[in-house]
């Protein structure tokens, strides 16, 4: 059936494309999908939303239809709440009556930084940049047999292991002639995303430098360690550290040490080192709930009470109590 609309016919359906923001929500935070690139949007589109599933042997997804979706919404955005892990979506569109349908769009991502049980990525070497000839594996653990390690990069899209890397059991090994920065994840056989992790890599042609920095986040109050190598690995010294482009340090030193890193440490950070300026990486922080902050908290809500109780209880021996010849307190228990 040709589309009333626009007079397209079924076999050439256009295809909508979706947009997400933002791309790395904060834990908790609410996602707004939006459906674009169709023409004559106003003339009865109805926008219908769904939740991509990996299936890793076929290299596709299978599409789910996020709840509230299921007859369609009039506007073309979409608003997720309290979304806080990595997954990934599509969108469709339908009008006219016999129903003329859109392709569905190409799957776009939200990402998390955090770990989970059922499904989480590890880096080795544990940092977020390397020099191209640097050997770069990406683990995936969690609840499932069967894995595939995606990559996204702006400029080429998405794509697996297989075309950039090898994949032995649940491990990637990327190949240094595909080697790309890109977010990375996994996905599993029974549907898990794990947490994501940007990745840059840097040439080996010039003598340049790069940051140790973790590629996860850091817990609030856990010690983290930065530090400045070259391709050969070495460990600089004489090394001076920027945080948000603001010199740390006046002094060179080896190592940059944070004994106890706090949300205010949060941000990009770079070395230089004998004039050789590293690349920026940011470094994230996770605040827990056993964090210092929260902890005086719980402990001031547990003792506003019991000092309530304690001054009703002197109140009211101070009401039990009388006064004497203007001198002395008896009072009665």
């Amino acid at each position: 059936m040709f589309d009333p609309v626009s007079n397209l016919s079924p076999a050439f359906p256009p295809q909508p494309v979706l947009s997400v923001s933002p791309s790395w929500p904060n834990p908790g935070a609410s996602v707004t999908l939006s459906c674009e690139g169709l023409k004559l949007q106003s003339a009865g589109w109805r926008f219908f939303w769904y939740k991509a599933v990996p299936d890793p042997p076929r290299r596709y997804y299978s599409y789910e239809m996020l709840p509230g979706s299921t007859n369609g919404t009039e506007q073309n955005s979409f608003i997720i709440n309290g979304s806080t892990h990595t997954a990934g979506f599509v969108c469709r569109a339908e009008r006219g009556e016999p129903k003329f349908y859109t392709y569905y769009s190409e799957p776009k991502f939200i990402w998390s930084a955090d770990p989970r049980p059922a499904a989480s990525l590890s880096v080795n070497p544990d940092r977020v940049q390397h020099f191209r000839s640097d050997s770069v594996s990406l683990s995936c653990e969690g609840n499932s047999t069967e894995w595939r390690v995606m990559r996204f990069i702006e400029r080429d899209g998405l794509s697996d292991c297989s075309y950039w890397g090898t994949m032995t059991g649940s491990t990637c090994t990327i190949n240094p002639y595909y080697y790309r920065d890109g977010v990375f994840w996994c996905e599993s056989k029974s549907g898990e995303f794990s947490n994501a992790v940007n990745i840059t890599e840097h040439d080996d042609d010039h003598d340049g430098v790069i940051l140790v920095s973790p590629v996860h986040p850091v817990t609030e109050g856990d010690p983290v360690t930065l530090s400045c190598r070259d391709k050969k690995q070495n460990l600089l010294s004489n090394v001076f550290f920027y945080h948000n482009n603001k010199l740390i340090n006046n002094d060179g030193r080896e190592e940059l040490k944070i004994s106890a890193v706090s949300k205010s440490d949060e941000g990009f950070y770079k070395c230089q080192h004998s004039g050789k300026e590293s690349p920026r990486s940011w470094m994230s922080v996770r605040v827990t709930g056993s964090s210092p902050a929260s902890s005086l908290f719980l402990v001031l809500l547990i003792i506003e009470p019991v000092v309530k109780i304690l001054l009703v209880l002197l109140l009211l021996l101070f009401l039990s109590c009388r006064r004497n010849n203007g001198e002395t307190f008896f009072c009665s228990y």
